[in-house]
């Protein structure tokens, strides 16, 4: 997943740029590929990101491939769908399709606490005792207690967590795609154009801040 990482990012900074470069032409011909190539961008990532879940939901849940400072912005294992709405310039606001943008981010706001309700739950069931026991006995399997059914069943509790981890994950990624989408789909070219535009150069400038702070603790 780094390695994929960091070539998705190289892409992303090629396509923020030609975003900003194409901005000022307001062309719907220019912009609108463009658009639509930086939305096919992104989910390649979630995609690749799904598949490594598929395989090992724990690695996929500790994105290592991010730098610190990225990490301060993770909601529920990615970014928080609501930041999407920043990226809105005023311009965008005051259009007609304001209330419909006001809907989608209170969709979102609820779906969002959602998540969050269940992200708790998980958390709860990993304090339960039969998945303890589970843990305790990967962590000293010379104590098992010889028990192949209670060991079986204590087995199930964990793969049960992964598997509602899993779950979660990708709700979590779906609704973040799902919202960026949806404002694009409410917007103009031009102002989808800006708004994509923002969103990417604003995650280039935090990815670059954290590799410098990263470097410099490291050379400190």
């Amino acid at each position: 997943m780094a390695a994929f990482y960091a070539a998705w990012a190289v892409r992303e900074e090629e396509l923020a740029a030609a975003l900003t470069s194409a901005l000022p032409s307001r062309r719907r011909d220019v912009l609108a590929p463009l658009v639509a190539a930086a939305l096919d961008h992104v989910a390649a990532y979630y995609d690749h990101k799904s598949r490594l879940a598929d395989r090992d939901v724990v690695a996929a849940l500790d994105p290592h491939w991010l730098n610190p400072l990225e990490r301060t912005f993770l909601w529920a294992w990615g970014w928080k769908p609501a930041l999407a709405f920043r990226f809105l310039n005023s311009n965008t606001n005051s259009n007609s399709n304001s209330a419909e943008l006001e809907a989608l981010r209170a969709a979102t706001s609820a779906a969002e606490r959602e998540v969050e309700r269940e992200v708790a739950a998980v958390q709860e069931s990993l304090a339960g005792p039969r998945v303890l026991a589970a843990l305790r006995r990967q962590m000293a399997p010379a104590r098992r207690d010889g028990n192949p059914t209670a060991a079986a069943a204590h087995d199930e509790a964990v793969d049960a967590v992964g598997r509602a981890l899993r779950v979660l994950l990708g709700s979590a990624d779906a609704l973040r795609q799902r919202t960026v989408r949806g404002v694009v789909a409410m917007l103009a070219p031009d102002q989808a154009a800006a708004f994509i535009a923002a969103m990417l150069t604003f995650h280039i400038s935090v990815r670059r801040a954290g590799r410098d702070w990263s470097s410099s603790a490291h050379h400190g």
